[in-house]
């Protein structure tokens, strides 16, 4: 199997989205999951195996860096996300 295959990585954290959206992996879309009590965002990403490896990593291993700008700024587009 090729790495260069993109494969659908689907996730509800907003804070993940958003830093894998500022190391410029692109939302490809958005899903609604309801449940009786909320509903939920489900964001969409195509994505490598090994570079998400390598971004969960450094996002939950707290050693990731992003310009904190671009974090904010995709922080508000994702959150507007959810109340479209």
């Amino acid at each position: 199997m090729s790495e260069s295959i993109l494969k659908q990585y689907r996730t509800s954290d907003l804070y993940f989205s958003a830093f894998l959206s500022s190391i410029d992996i692109p939302l490809k879309f958005t899903e609604k999951e309801k449940t009786e009590r909320e509903t939920k965002v489900i964001f969409v990403f195509e994505i490598q195996d090994s570079v998400l490896m390598r971004a969960k990593a450094l996002y939950f291993g707290g050693t990731g860096t992003v310009v904190a700008r671009k974090f904010v700024d995709n922080m508000r587009s994702l959150k507007s996300l959810c109340y479209i």
